[in-house]
């Protein structure tokens, strides 16, 4: 009967579900671990495995884990024996951020629950005895998958009912694992690497404007309907800033844009959140061809061997950046001299909406592609006087 509640309420708290508003920022952890009670004259270890999910903030964790029990010492007349199979489980709310975005370093937590456990030399396997406990931790994020997790709990008996009670082993619970995690929002509305940071402070980069804020934001994957819509009005919002001049790495119309910053603006003001660079927008929305090419479509082009400029079409032939060649935010023309220079380097086009389907999702649909230097100037002729 024990062993099927101790199955059942580690089973509840791992399906357990979360409001729907909040199932975008869902996340969740697989850890392994192994504990130490060291309660003289009882040492009590083990080993088990955790689930956890939950917001960034609040989570749920059932955890079970197995091990050995033995005395230290002759006690009340009993000398010491063989090591006693012993179980444990946990049924526990964290308040912390251990289901944030890993990458930031050290994340305090705390947890208090419910579990169950058995005596420190148990006549029968299931004899379990009830407890609740809280306690602390700390977790060290090591990438973006993989944490290494220490944290100290108090367990205490909920109610002196069955004579395995009186083996109850008091003690501080150290617990240490290593965990792996899945899930969670990507909520930034720029794609960096952690060599961004470390490229904000070099001394070619400018200063960082406020993006846009408007009353609603789309973050991709979107409806075809709302990307659409944006990818109708970016070209006349785009418009507003012709002859803002060409500034490497820049993101604003009051210090310049370099061909990516001025996209990622621009459709940013309709609320779809786009990657910073060229070469990232690459790995964003649908594919289409270079030959149908729509208006608000992204225009990717080479140099070098790699995607280095992006554009947005405005129709007829003509297309909206912020050139360097250019001096800064122009329309160009594919039948031109200048824009055949464009139309030779031209080697993709992505779209913000598809035919009915759903956009694809660059930040889960496929291999994330770090930030790892703004785009190069372009190297297209000069504009004809």
């Amino acid at each position: 009967m024990h062993l099927r509640r101790l199955i059942g309420l580690s089973g509840v708290l791992s399906y357990l579900t979360v409001p729907a508003g909040l199932t975008a920022q869902v996340a969740g952890g697989v850890e392994l671990y192994g504990t130490l009670v060291n309660a003289e004259p009882v040492a009590r270890t083990m080993g088990g495995l955790s689930l956890g999910v939950g917001t960034p903030y609040v989570g749920i964790r059932g955890s079970g884990g197995l091990g050995i029990s033995s005395l230290g010492a002759q006690t009340g007349g009993t000398t010491q024996g063989p090591s006693n199979l012993v179980w444990a489980t946990n049924a526990d709310l964290l308040l912390g951020p251990v289901n944030a975005r890993l990458g930031e370093g050290f994340m305090p937590y705390a947890f208090a629950g419910v579990g169950m456990e058995s005596s420190a030399q148990p006549a029968a396997f299931t004899d379990a005895i009830r407890t609740w406990s809280y306690g602390g931790g700390m977790q060290l994020a090591l990438g973006r998958l993989l944490s290494v997790n220490g944290e100290a709990r108090s367990r205490h008996l909920a109610a002196m009912a069955t004579p395995a009670d009186s083996q109850f082993v008091r003690g501080i619970e150290y617990r240490i694992g290593i965990g792996l995690h899945f899930g969670g929002g990507r909520q930034r509305s720029s794609v960096y690497s952690r060599r961004t940071s470390d490229t904000r402070r070099t001394s070619d980069t400018p200063p960082r404007a406020p993006r846009p804020s408007p009353s609603t934001r789309t973050t991709w994957p979107v409806s075809t309907t709302s990307a659409s819509g944006a990818a109708r009005r970016v070209v006349p919002t785009a418009e507003q800033y012709i002859g803002t001049p060409y500034r490497y790495g820049g993101t604003s119309p009051r210090t310049g844009f370099d061909c990516s910053g001025f996209v990622q603006y621009v459709y940013g003001m309709q609320g779809v959140n786009l990657p910073r660079t060229s070469r990232q927008m690459a790995g964003s929305g649908i594919a289409v061809s270079t030959s149908a090419l729509a208006v608000g479509d992204l225009m990717l082009f080479s140099q070098g061997g790699r995607i280095s400029h992006v554009a947005i079409y405005a129709g007829n032939g003509r297309f909206i950046h912020s050139s360097s060649s250019g001096n800064g935010v122009r329309y160009d023309d594919l039948g031109t001299r200048r824009g055949k220079w464009f139309a030779d380097h031209m080697v993709a086009a992505r779209r913000v909406t598809g035919d009915g389907r759903i956009l694809v999702n660059a930040f889960a649909g496929g291999p994330l592609i770090a930030f790892d230097q703004f785009d190069p100037p372009d190297s297209a002729p000069p504009p004809s006087r």
